[in-house]
């Protein structure tokens, strides 16, 4: 943040910035508390249990300034939200309060909607859901701290964590807004497999017989899959920081692979780091000495085939060029295109999955 942002507060955080690269978390903290007149953060106290379970990627340390991802963090443990969702908003919002614009970071400015401070709440939302990171004093919607965890007080109060899609929508109603804020938002994320996985490993795999509605939007995307296995798609999207780019599809008689129903996912990394997805082929059991089949019959239930580096067409730029991609698809009865398989296997929503 620039020295003319927040009046004579600027001058602090502006030299809370400069300092960061020697200081440690408890220093930072420290600093915010004399920001703010004196009271720390607590980011455990009250706190609705945490979803920080995503460690900060290589582009989230470079694009979010340290000042701003521990303040997401804190306010994300206190409210029981993720992180990256709120960084998310900050970034699409006022570039985590770099933004030149008035309305972002000169006291008392607002843009031509009525919103203001690196967070942009309009005043009428501030007056109800503004609070103090530290809990005492007046709210300030120019000031980073209190700015961030009043978006997260907004968001739990607009249904996160159960529904971020829709809080996000919530805090501006736009769709295409919440599809920038959950892409960075996974741009944010490390990809990570945890500790233990024992590659086909029996999981917990439900069979989904067919049901209405068939086709249902993928969240965050023009994309629509089969419904079914929508939640299996965000956890793989979410949890190995990929980007969807074609679920239903039907290019014409030659595709008949699980496009056409609505079972198949084609995702690319969201930072081009391709080790990203790497690790989802092989969290699902993709192997090398089968990728020239896509691994088919060689699963662990819910897949059906990966198609991935030695498979014609899939895999990383070196292997695929511009049409480089990974390709998910799931176990399912015989369909024709253009239907609905009567059943498919999924991960059940309790499943300990990769």
């Amino acid at each position: 943040m620039s020295a003319r942002a927040v009046g004579g507060g600027a001058l602090v955080i502006g030299a809370m910035l400069a300092g960061l690269a020697v200081l440690g978390a408890c220093s930072l903290l420290m600093l915010l508390s004399l920001a703010r007149g004196g009271a720390s953060i607590d980011s455990g106290a009250g706190s609705l249990g945490p979803e920080n379970a995503y460690s900060p990627s290589a582009f989230a340390r470079a694009d979010i300034p340290p000042l701003y991802l521990e303040l997401y963090m804190a306010a994300a443990a206190r409210f029981g939200l993720d992180w990256t969702i709120l960084a998310g908003i900050g970034r699409v919002e006022c570039d985590h309060g770099r933004d030149p614009a008035p309305s972002c970071t000169v006291e008392g400015q607002f843009n031509s909607a009525g919103a203001g401070g690196p967070a942009q709440f309009l005043l009428s939302t501030w007056q109800r859901y503004g609070i103090t990171a530290s809990g005492e004093g007046t709210p300030d919607m120019w000031h980073p701290s209190d700015a961030v965890f009043s978006m997260a007080n907004y968001l739990r109060a607009s249904g996160a964590p159960a529904d971020y899609s829709q809080a996000i929508w919530a805090y501006n109603h736009a769709w295409w807004y919440v599809a920038d804020v959950l892409a960075f938002a996974r741009r944010y994320r490390a990809a990570t497999v945890p500790s233990g996985l024992t590659i086909g490993a029996p999981r917990s795999v439900v069979r989904v017989v067919a049901a209405t509605p068939w086709l249902a939007p993928l969240p965050g995307t023009d994309l629509r899959c089969d419904a079914r296995i929508i939640p299996d798609v965000e956890y793989i999207l979410a949890h190995f920081g990929l980007i969807a780019t074609s679920c239903y599809r039907n290019d014409g008689a030659a595709d008949h692979g699980e496009h056409p129903l609505g079972l198949a996912l084609d995702a690319v990394p969201v930072d081009g780091d391709w080790s990203r997805a790497l690790s989802a082929a092989e969290a699902f059991g993709w192997k090398p000495g089968c990728g020239n089949t896509g691994c088919a019959g060689q699963l662990p239930p819910p897949m059906r085939f990966i198609g991935y580096n030695g498979y014609p067409g899939h895999g990383d730029p070196a292997n695929a060029g511009a049409n480089a991609h990974i390709h998910f698809s799931w176990l399912h009865a015989p369909a024709v295109p253009d239907s609905q398989a009567a059943w498919v296997d999924v991960f059940s929503l309790d499943a300990a999955m990769p």
